[in-house]
């Protein structure tokens, strides 16, 4: 009898932790992708963003310091398909875009050239951004950018100049159009 009690215990235990768990389209594809030749990738982490933190320095005029310490992490996977390693071409727009859970993205600006899709997307829980995605497909350049955790785009604007990531000056144009 007492094993019977248990087993709706140890269902709750080891299930219900992972219905919390759901993965972003941005987590699924940079683990399809990060462990294959032909791909670079950077993932940087929370404990990155802590030790940020912990620096001291004399003047955070940016307000770099501010805005890492609410972030959780980012992502980033770049296809080299110029390398020669890339088996298969990819287009990182078509592909996120077949399972992408669209009620829970909000589209911030989508950019169509030629042979390019750049689309910027937010995730919000209430009024919070919890994740910023961008995503770029085509013929010549693939890749996605996911940033997560307590965002505010004016800072990651900010961030992005800081740290040098390609692809996130087009924030700025998101950022003139919201004080218009």
């Amino acid at each position: 009898m007492k094993n019977m009690n248990l087993k709706p215990a140890l269902f709750a235990v080891v299930f219900v932790p992972l219905l919390g768990f759901a993965q972003s389209p941005a987590d699924a594809l940079f683990d399809k992708y990060s462990q294959m030749d032909g791909y670079t990738s950077v993932y940087i982490t929370q404990n990155m963003f802590s030790l940020f933190a912990d620096v001291e320095t004399e003047a955070d005029e940016s307000g770099f310091l501010e805005l890492v310490k609410n972030l959780k992490c980012i992502k980033i996977i770049t296809a080299d398909q110029d390398s020669g390693l890339v088996v298969k071409p990819v287009n990182f727009y078509d592909e996120i875009s077949k399972d992408f859970p669209i009620g829970k993205y909000e589209d911030l600006m989508i950019v169509k050239q030629k042979d390019q899709n750049v689309k910027f997307m937010i995730r919000k829980e209430g009024k919070n951004i919890k994740e910023l995605l961008m995503i770029v497909g085509g013929t010549d350049e693939n890749a996605m950018i996911s940033i997560q955790g307590e965002i505010d785009l004016k800072s990651i604007s900010k961030l992005s100049k800081a740290m040098k990531i390609e692809g996130m000056e087009n924030l700025e144009k998101i950022e003139q159009n919201e004080e218009k």
